[in-house]
């Protein structure tokens, strides 16, 4: 009778701790460890009371510390970024971080924000999710952000007239379509050809071609200091100028001043050429001295004067023998 109790008190034991899993249930018998009560839970090591602390911790964009009491979090209104208070600005009711109201401040001027630093510009970039591999420089830079600035605003200005435009739709809905019910298949065609034809008209082209810089631009020494970095690698590579190991903006300008210098003197000497080849035409072939007066015979070859002619004894163009040398005048 007292095994037959073991047994089935080793049973329940059994079925309890597969029934709850999180550990041996023992009790006061023989065959199992001491405890102090009838039965005595060991917890696994995996297991804990506790919940399990947040892996992602959000910190500041700018600083990356955490948030708490003294730092509070705050979103930029621009990039839409997490930022403590000390990394924002509150302007106009508005709070944006230091590099969204850096940039703001410049009003988004080119010449405003060439002033600014690479290292501002690239962050205002990566706020935003653009990607700036791309970009080799300063100017580089400055474009992207113009161009994504133009975008959103153009953007903003549609939402808003969009709005606008749905409002005014709603109001006047009822007589509008009255008035497309009443009006003829005719006119509503034209009307639909009208608004299709200015459409193009009112959406300009955002992204325009910028003019290459070339040579031919430059009309003095002077003209090559104002010009920027990239239009100086601009006018190199168009003239198959290598300039891989020019590091400084002094020594694109040394190789630009110098081609251009080049491309002078090349222009007068072929002028030069030019106005010797006219003069050279009348001048006789053999001594480059006299002017041709004199006709060959029997070829009939005009190229010498009537003094080396009578020298002649073949035609220095055809080879033929000379008969005679006649002198020519020219009317």
């Amino acid at each position: 009778m007292k095994a037959g109790a073991t047994s089935m008190w080793a049973s329940c034991c059994g079925l309890l701790n597969e029934v709850m899993g999180t550990g041996a249930v023992r009790g006061q018998q023989a065959g199992f460890g001491g405890g102090a009560g009838p039965f005595r839970f060991t917890p696994s090591t995996g297991f804990s009371a506790y919940p399990a602390p947040a892996s992602t911790n959000i910190v500041c964009k700018a600083c990356g510390l955490s948030f708490s009491v003294f730092r509070k979090k705050h979103v930029c209104c621009d990039c839409k970024k997490d930022f403590c208070s000390v990394c924002s600005v509150l302007q106009e009711n508005l709070r944006r971080c230091s590099t969204c109201h850096l940039l703001q401040e410049t009003a988004f001027q080119r010449p405003q924000l060439m002033r600014l630093k690479v290292k501002d510009l690239r962050q205002y970039l990566i706020l935003r999710n653009i990607p700036t591999d791309t970009c080799r420089e300063k100017e580089d830079l400055v474009e992207l952000v113009l161009c994504h600035h133009g975008l959103g605003a153009e953007e903003d200005m549609d939402a808003g007239s969009l709005r606008s435009s749905r409002s005014q739709s709603s109001g006047f809905a009822h007589p509008f379509s009255t008035s497309v019910s009443t009006s003829n298949p005719g006119e509503l065609a034209n009307r639909r050809g009208s608004t299709g034809s200015g459409t193009p008209s009112r959406t300009p082209g955002l992204a325009r071609k910028r003019a290459r810089a070339s040579l031919s631009d430059i009309s003095s020494l002077e003209d090559i200091e104002g010009l920027s970095v990239r239009q100086l690698k601009e006018i190199l590579a168009c003239n198959f100028v290598n300039y891989s190991g020019c590091c400084e903006k002094w020594e694109l300008v040394e190789k630009v001043s110098r081609l251009y210098r080049e491309s002078e003197e090349n222009h007068k000497t072929q002028g030069e050429r030019m106005q010797l080849n006219e003069d050279d035409d009348s001048l006789c072939r053999i001594c480059m001295d006299a002017v041709i007066d004199c006709v060959l015979l029997e070829c009939g070859h005009m190229v010498t004067c009537t003094k080396c002619g009578k020298r002649m004894s073949e035609c220095p163009i055809c080879r033929q023998y000379v008969v005679r040398a006649v002198h020519v005048f020219k009317s």
